[in-house]
């Protein structure tokens, strides 16, 4: 697959008017707890492989975090590499610091093909901002230098492990009373859910990956 088709198929998927929730009492519950709620700028970036390898683009692999059971907020969940953003820098500066303090993935390393839309934390209160990236160069082993004070493993799920019926769940939840769906991914061992659940859902449906309605 070349990096340039890679380019074009994700830049034609972020253009695409594709909100998180599709039910009008959701939206409008989560406005209004938004609206009495501040919420503070932060982001995270969704890290491709790279391209040049694989042949289509459900070989490609997406890299998720666990973090450790000290973290002050979503302990021990599965994550994407991210946090707060500085008052001294962009949505983008703030995912690359962070994937490089969590993870020890450089800059240059990587290509940033654009964000998707913001999206309400509403339990640490942040608006997120997701970035797509890609590695620019192959990968010679899945192994990295995480931090240990905030991460306690890293790994790479290729993207057509994560489309099956039997992978990905919704289910109908509550949130201080509002309905929101509950996004599941089961990976091995693994249960991605909460906002990274979401974050991949919305991507991977942007892609045209998912093959059922998203509520």
């Amino acid at each position: 697959m070349e990096k340039q088709d890679l380019r074009m198929k994700v830049e034609q998927a972020l253009r695409l008017d594709l909100p998180y929730f599709s039910n009008p009492q959701t939206i409008r519950a989560i406005d209004e707890y938004v609206k009495n709620n501040p919420h503070r700028p932060a982001s995270v970036l969704l890290c491709l492989t790279c391209p040049e390898k694989e042949e289509k683009l459900e070989d490609l692999k997406l890299l998720f975090t666990v973090r450790t059971d000290e973290m002050p907020t979503h302990a021990g969940q599965i994550s994407f590499p991210g946090g707060k953003k500085a008052s001294h820098e962009t949505v983008c500066d703030c995912a690359l610091r962070e994937t490089f303090e969590e993870v020890g993935i450089e800059k240059n390393k990587l290509e940033v093909l654009g964000p998707m839309p913001e999206f309400p934390s509403l339990i640490s209160k942040f608006f997120i901002t997701p970035f797509i990236s890609y590695f620019q160069e192959p990968l010679l082993d899945e192994t990295f230098n995480f931090n240990r004070d905030e991460v306690q493993e890293v790994f790479l799920v290729k993207i057509g492990d994560l489309i099956g019926d039997n992978v990905f769940k919704v289910s109908d939840k509550e949130y201080k009373g509002m309905p929101y769906p509950l996004y599941e991914f089961f990976y091995e061992d693994y249960r991605i859910w909460g906002i990274t659940a979401h974050l991949t859902a919305n991507f991977l449906n942007r892609l045209g990956l998912i093959k059922k309605p998203l509520p």
